[in-house]
C-alpha cells in the first residue's frame, strides 16, 4: 500500500505543476492589468493617471504607488534602486517638428538598499547618493559602492538633499535633521525640526543654507551646524536653493516667489512674483545669466537674472505630471526630471524636446550633470521577466507565501488559517450525513426496485434537488428564525455573541443549533444525486452471477447484499470521493453569505468582487490541492475495496 501510494504521489506532480501555471498565467496575462484595473486605473497604464502635481494628483500619486507595490507582490515588478545614466548630448533632429528621440540609458549604477533620490557630484567622476531608505552611500567613478556613511534601515527618514562641502559631505533627512561627515565619519550634527529639510547648499564663505517645509531659510555654521540665521519671509514651504554668481543665495518653493538673501547680514534683498507655479527646483545656467525652474505646474521656466520679474525667455512644456528637478548640460541644454516617469533633454533656444527616455516606471526626484553623463534618481520599478515571474510563484506556492491581501494587508495565509477549519467543518458535517443518510436510501431503493417506497423516495429526493439552496434558506430563515414565525433556530454565524461566557454544555448546544439551519441547506440536494448513484451500481451489481449464486446458497439476504454485492457496487461511489473536497470551498460560498459564516466560500466570493488577487490566487491553489488530493483518496480508496487495483 505504501508502494502504491508513493507512485500516486509522485504521478500528482507534473499535474500540480501545470495547475500552478494556468493560475499564474490567469493573473499575469490577462487582457489589461489586473492590479491596475483592481485600484480603477483603466487597463495598466499608470501614467496616464496624468494632471498636474498638487491637489488631486496626490491622490494619484498614491494610487500608482499602491499599484506598483501590489504588483510587486504578485512579482510582475521589482524595485529598481540604481542610479540610472544617461548621455548629456544626443544627435540634433533634422526638423524641429521631429518627435523626441528616445533617449538610450546607458548603464545603471550600484543596487542601493533603497530608491535613489537625492545626487551630488563628488571629487574625480565620484557620486554621492541619498536613499529612500534613510542610506547615504559614496560611488566611484566605476559606479561601485566606495564607502556607506550612513546605513539605511526599514521605516528611517530617507535622505532628501545632499550636498558637498570641500572634502565634506552634507546631508538632509525627512526629519529635518542635517549631518555633517568627513573622511566617512559624522563630525556634526544640527537637531531634528521635525519638518522636511528639501534644499541644502554650501555657501562661499563656509556655511550652509538649509530649507524646510515650515516655510524658513536657515543659515548655519559649517563646521559645528548651529544656527547663523533663520531667515523669515516665504508664506509656505521652500523647497529649492541656488548660490547666485555674486554669492547672495536664492530661495524659492510653495509659494511660487524667488527670494534673494544676504547671508551674512541675515536680510531680504530683493523679492520677485515667479511665473505663477510652485517651484520645486532651481538650475543656474552654465554661464551663470539664466535660472532654469522646475514647476508644479508640468512646465520648466527658464528665466534672466538680470530681469527676474521679466516674462520667461523660455517654457518647455511636455511634461504631465509636476517636473521635480532640472540641470543644465555644457552645451547649454536642459534635462528636466518629472513624476510623469519620464527624464527629458531640452534645446532651450528653441523650447524643443530632443530625448525623453522610457518609461522608467518611477517618479524621477532628482537629475545630475556631470560632464557628458546624466544621472537620475528615481522610485523606479522594473518588470521581471515571465519566466522568473513563474519560478519565484512557484517558489511562493511550495512554501504557502501567498504574501498580504490587498484589501487588509493581512498574510493570505493567515486568513486561509482562519476560514478553511470553518468551512472544513461544515463540509464535514454534511458530507458526513449524506452519506450515512443517502447509501441506505438507495441500497434499499434498488433492492426494491419498483416498490412503492422507491417511487415515493426517488419523487421526494428529486423534488428536494430541484430547489434551489437559497431560496430553501431564505424560507427556513423566514419560518424558524423570525420573530414573526417561529424564533426557535439562530441564523446568524456559528456561536452567540455570549458563547464564550457559557458552561461547555450550554456552549455545545449554542454551537448545534447555530448548525442546523445551514447544514440542512448544504445536506438535502446531495441525498438525491448520491442515492441515484448508490440505486444504479446497486442494480447492476445485484444482477451479477456471484450474487445470484450466493443467493442460491442460501445465504441471508442482508449478507448477499452488504456483503456480495454492495462492497462491489462501492468503486463508483468511492470515485466521487475526489470532487468533495474541492467542492467543500466551492460548494458552501451560497450559505456562508446567507448565515453570515466566514469561512473559505465568502472569503474567496469577497476576493473576487474586491480583485484580491493574492487570496484569489491562494484559493484557486487551494482548490488545485483539494482535487489532487482527493482523487488520491480515491486511488487509495479503490485498492481498499478492490486490492486487484494495486497489483495493476
Amino acid at each position: 500500500m505504501i508502494v502504491y501510494a508513493l507512485k500516486r504521489l509522485v504521478a500528482m506532480i507534473p499535474t500540480l505543476l501545470g495547475i500552478t501555471f494556468v493560475t499564474f498565467l490567469i493573473i499575469n496575462l490577462a487582457p489589461g492589468d489586473p492590479v491596475a484595473t483592481k485600484f480603477g486605473a483603466g487597463a495598466g497604464n499608470e501614467r496616464g493617471m496624468g494632471g498636474a502635481g498638487g491637489g488631486g494628483s496626490q491622490s494619484r500619486e498614491r494610487q500608482a504607488d499602491a499599484i506598483k507595490a501590489k504588483k510587486k507582490l504578485l512579482g510582475m515588478v521589482r524595485e529598481d534602486r540604481t542610479v540610472q545614466v544617461w548621455p548629456a548630448s544626443v544627435p540634433e533632429p533634422e526638423s524641429s517638428k521631429d518627435p523626441a528621440l528616445p533617449w538610450v540609458r546607458t548603464a545603471r549604477l550600484a543596487e542601493l538598499d533603497g530608491w535613489p533620490i537625492s545626487l551630488a557630484a563628488g571629487p574625480a567622476g565620484s557620486l554621492v547618493v541619498g536613499t529612500s531608505s534613510g542610506a547615504l552611500v559614496s560611488l566611484d567613478a566605476q559606479g561601485l559602492i566606495s564607502a556607506t556613511l550612513r546605513a539605511g534601515a526599514s521605516g528611517a527618514p530617507q535622505i532628501t538633499a545632499v550636498a558637498l562641502d570641500g572634502d565634506a559631505v552634507l546631508a538632509a533627512d525627512s526629519s529635518g535633521q542635517v549631518v555633517r561627515y568627513q573622511q566617512g565619519q559624522a563630525v556634526a550634527t544640527a537637531p531634528a525640526l521635525g519638518r522636511q529639510v528639501r534644499g541644502l547648499v554650501s555657501l562661499p564663505d563656509g556655511a550652509v543654507a538649509t530649507a524646510a517645509d515650515d516655510g524658513m531659510v536657515r543659515v548655519l555654521e559649517g563646521d559645528t551646524l548651529t544656527t547663523r540665521f533663520a531667515l523669515e519671509g516665504h508664506l509656505s514651504g521652500v523647497w529649492s536653493l541656488a548660490v547666485l554668481p555674486d554669492g547672495h543665495l536664492l530661495s524659492a518653493g510653495y509659494d511660487q516667489h524667488l527670494r534673494i538673501w544676504d547671508t551674512t547680514a541675515g536680510k531680504l534683498l530683493e523679492d520677485h512674483p515667479g511665473v505663477g507655479a510652485a517651484i520645486n527646483d532651481v538650475a543656474l545656467s552654465p554661464d551663470g545669466t539664466r535660472m532654469a525652474l522646475a514647476l508644479g505646474d508640468r512646465t520648466v521656466a527658464v528665466l534672466t537674472l538680470a530681469d527676474l520679474d521679466a516674462d520667461p525667455v523660455a517654457r518647455l512644456r511636455g511634461h504631465f505630471k509636476q517636473v521635480n528637478a532640472v540641470a543644465w548640460t555644457d552645451d547649454d541644454h536642459l534635462v528636466s526630471g518629472s513624476d510623469d516617469e519620464t527624464a527629458r533633454l531640452w534645446r532651450v533656444s528653441t523650447g524643443q524636446e530632443l530625448a525623453r527616455s522610457p518609461d522608467i516606471a518611477g517618479a524621477v526626484k532628482d537629475v545630475l550633470v556631470v560632464g557628458d553623463a546624466v544621472y537620475t534618481g528615481a522610485r523606479s520599478w522594473r518588470q521581471v521577466p515571465i519566466w522568473k515571474r513563474y519560478l519565484s510563484w512557484l517558489h511562493r506556492t511550495a512554501t504557502l507565501d501567498f504574501d498580504r491581501s490587498f484589501v487588509d494587508d493581512r498574510l493570505v495565509i493567515d486568513k486561509i488559517a482562519e476560514a478553511l477549519p470553518i468551512t472544513l467543518g461544515l463540509n464535514i458535517i454534511a458530507i458526513m450525513i449524506i452519506y450515512v443518510v443517502s447509501i441506505p436510501l438507495g441500497v434499499m431503493a434498488a433492492v426494491k426496485r419498483g416498490s412503492a417506497f422507491d417511487q415515493i423516495s426517488s419523487f421526494v429526493l428529486f423534488l428536494l434537488y430541484s430547489v434551489p439552496n437559497f431560496w430553501l434558506a431564505t424560507l427556513l430563515i423566514m419560518s424558524l428564525s423570525s420573530e414573526k414565525a417561529l424564533d426557535i433556530l439562530p441564523s446568524v454565524g456559528l456561536y452567540s455573541d455570549n458563547s464564550i461566557d457559557l458552561s461547555y454544555l450550554p456552549w455545545l448546544w449554542d454551537r448545534l443549533l447555530h448548525l442546523v439551519l445551514p447544514v440542512t441547506v448544504m445536506v438535502y440536494a446531495g441525498f438525491a444525486s448520491l442515492s441515484r448513484y448508490a440505486r444504479t451500481t446497486m442494480l447492476e451489481t445485484i444482477q451479477e452471477d456471484y450474487v445470484r449464486t450466493a443467493r442460491a446458497k442460501g445465504l441471508p439476504e442482508y449478507v448477499v447484499v452488504f456483503k456480495h454485492a454492495f462492497r462491489n457496487s462501492l468503486i463508483t461511489i468511492v470515485t466521487l470521493v475526489a470532487n468533495l473536497l474541492p467542492a467543500m470551498i466551492g460548494g458552501s460560498v451560497i450559505v456562508e453569505y446567507i448565515f453570515s459564516i466566514q469561512g473559505m466560500g465568502r472569503l474567496g466570493f469577497d476576493a473576487i468582487l474586491a480583485r484580491d488577487y493574492p487570496v484569489i490566487m491562494a484559493i484557486t491553489t487551494f482548490s488545485a490541492f483539494l482535487t489532487l488530493s482527493g482523487i488520491l483518496i480515491s486511488d487509495l480508496l479503490y485498492s481498499v475495496v478492490d486490492p486487484r487495483v494495486r497489483s495493476e
